[in-house]
């Protein structure tokens, strides 16, 4: 398995990242350990989390966390978790002062039990606070040892780019990921207008910078997949159902005959092959499903077979 080398100091990573939104406690708790085993028996070392994920918040860090000490596995894992999320009531009110980012991080800390992550990303930007009293408080954060890179999520464009020249003015660690959504698919309609998704100007920005991507919904909630089997649901279909993507799926489906690798493993190497370090993040239902991931992470296309399938610079 070839290794993608990441900004983490000392780490090469494994092409796919295993999500954790559906970890937890109690009854939780055995599936979990399952799909962590099952994407380490094949060398799979980097798994996303946030303080938010879990029937109760904190139980994705808290499985993955009694994971690391059961398996005593920790220094060949990487950890990347988010803090900062809005309150759920109200998803743009800020909370990106320094008492809640660092609240957050405290608790993620203790959640996953351990003295420091390897990359904390911003789960969601307040535009009404300057990128440099924020950057000032994670800076912090690296200092003391908690965490050894920096990554915005749900970030746009020009938002970046000020912290990154904010960070370059003053010396400071700036933002060395960022996680959007992004997949194959192009999302057409989505009720959380929190989240960002990938498009030509964040894709260019990733490009000039070679800004490593951590994508979120990499997958498009399965929906190439259920297109193929017959089973789109409706809320698939509200989300992505659409003639750009019904225009993608038939080039997949042609790519999928001339390669003779599957729409599951194209859809991820789209990703993981673009011009810039991109490390999706998949969740999965079942073991069965994250095995397969393997296939996914081996794919290689030609960067005439990316733009072929979807163009992202127009």
């Amino acid at each position: 398995m070839q290794y993608k080398k990441t900004p983490v100091p000392g780490k090469a990573a494994f092409p796919i990242i295993l999500g954790s939104t559906a970890f937890g406690m109690d009854e939780l708790l055995d599936k979990s350990f399952e799909h962590m085993d099952a994407y380490r028996s094949f060398g799979g070392n980097w798994i996303d989390t946030a303080r938010v994920y879990g029937k109760a918040l904190g139980d994705s860090e808290r499985a993955i966390g009694a994971w690391l000490r059961e398996r005593k596995c920790r220094d060949e894992i990487i950890i990347g978790t988010k803090g900062g999320h809005p309150p759920f009531e109200n998803m743009h009110s800020g909370r990106l002062d320094r008492e809640n980012l660092r609240f957050d991080m405290e608790e993620s800390l203790s959640n996953l039990g351990v003295s420091g992550v390897d990359v904390y990303y911003l789960h969601r930007d307040d535009v009404s606070r300057p990128v440099g009293d924020i950057l000032e408080t994670l800076n912090g954060f690296v200092e003391e040892g908690k965490t050894k890179i920096l990554g915005a999520s749900n970030w746009t464009a020009a938002r970046i780019r000020e912290a990154n020249d904010y960070a370059r003015a003053h010396g400071l660690h700036g933002f060395e990921a960022n996680q959007p959504m992004w997949s194959l698919a192009k999302c057409i309609k989505e009720y959380d207008d929190t989240l960002v998704q990938m498009d030509s100007e964040l894709w260019e920005m990733h490009r000039q910078e070679n800004l490593m991507c951590t994508p979120f919904s990499s997958q498009a909630k399965g929906y190439f997949m259920k297109l193929a089997n017959g089973t789109l649901s409706p809320k698939a279909a509200e989300r992505y159902d659409g003639d750009e993507n019904r225009a993608i799926y038939a080039r997949l489906c042609a790519l999928s005959e001339e390669t003779g690798l599957s729409i599951a493993s194209l859809q991820l190497a789209y990703l993981t092959c673009q011009e810039f370090p991109v490390f999706p993040i998949v969740g999965a239902s079942s073991a069965a499903q994250i095995y397969e991931l393997r296939a996914a992470a081996e794919a290689i296309l030609t960067p005439a077979q990316v733009t072929g399938i979807r163009r992202m610079d127009a």
